[in-house]
């Protein structure tokens, strides 16, 4: 017997979830702050981007991780969980923890998909009870980052593949879904789904949601 379709929401993170700047911005400013990174550490993230000039675009800025190469994967999660507890769950917004928690009580399953680093949206999902989280993953090799990401960062299209993806592995039912994005990229995800709702959009999503008759909302 099939199984019955669920409706989803799904949640972008960045300045939908979590007030500016990124998750990964305010990580990495702590980690400076720190002085776990250090400034060889930024060298080779401004080398990395010097050897690729040629195939300089806004996905090759954001997928090069060399910054954070040779360290050990255990012990950046545990910067993760600092840096999070002190200086991002604080920004999470109460709007937004109320809206995940409305649709929870619903018994929808409800996802982050964020292009944020893979264990800051898992421990913002363990922090709004959310039942699944997709974001950019570290590679890593013996348990050292290499500098890479280990699969392509969730990211306009991307995110819709992802979305299409799990919509046939859960099952999803689409047409009853929620999606909430703020950034015009966003807009792939939220055509998707028959309950779209721009949430602190960006001109260029506030053009496309007042279009297509889109909710807008502030959280």
């Amino acid at each position: 017997m099939a199984k019955a379709l669920r409706p989803a929401a799904i949640f972008d993170v960045d300045r939908t979830l979590v007030g500016p700047p990124s998750m990964e911005r305010i990580f990495i400013a702590y980690l400076l702050r720190k002085g776990y990174l250090k400034p060889g550490d930024i060298m080779r993230f401004l080398g990395h981007l010097a050897r690729n000039l040629g195939e300089l675009n806004r996905e090759t800025v954001h997928n090069n991780k060399y910054h954070l190469k040779d360290k050990d994967s255990r012990q950046l999660r545990r910067w993760a969980r600092r840096c999070f507890d002190h200086a991002i769950a604080p920004r999470i917004s109460p709007a937004g923890r109320r809206a995940v928690e409305g649709h929870r009580a619903r018994g929808h399953l409800v996802v982050l998909l964020t292009g944020s680093l893979e264990p800051l949206a898992e421990m913002l999902r363990q922090e709004l009870g959310a039942d699944l989280s997709m974001a950019a993953p570290l590679g890593e090799a013996a348990g050292m980052l290499d500098g890479t990401l280990a699969a392509p960062r969730p990211y306009g299209r991307e995110k819709a593949r992802l979305v299409r993806e799990l919509a046939l592995r859960h099952p999803i039912d689409l047409a009853n879904s929620y999606a909430y994005g703020d950034h015009h990229s966003d807009e792939h995800v939220l055509s998707m789904v028959g309950n779209p709702v721009a949430v602190n959009p960006t001109p260029g999503l506030r053009r496309a949601a007042t279009h297509r008759g889109w909710p807008i909302k502030r959280f």
